[in-house]
């Protein structure tokens, strides 16, 4: 199982679709709302990030909302190339 580790605003669309997707596919993960809690805001910042989401699997960090490579990393296809490829292709599948 990979390890998975959201960081999230409030009222993020962005953060809101990933999340979703997570849950649809039963990503085992770790949420950290970084406007609930500004350690988790400090925990970025200490790594040069300063924008969310952002999403590590297996400690490799993925900034914003980067779909294609988000479902790569978790190996839910083996495209990875940077043709259109969103959630929506996974849930249809599904």
């Amino acid at each position: 199982m990979k390890k998975v580790t959201l960081f999230i605003s409030e009222n993020s669309e962005a953060s809101n679709r990933i999340i979703a997707f997570l849950n649809k596919n039963d990503v085992t993960y770790e949420l950290k709302n970084v406007t609930k809690n500004k350690e988790f805001l400090k925990e970025l910042q200490k790594i040069d990030v300063f924008g969310t989401p952002t999403i590590f699997i297996d400690g490799k960090k993925i900034e914003g909302n980067q779909e294609n490579r988000i479902v790569y990393e978790l190996g839910l296809t083996s495209n990875h190339s940077n043709d259109d490829f969103s959630f929506e292709d996974v849930f249809k599948n599904r």
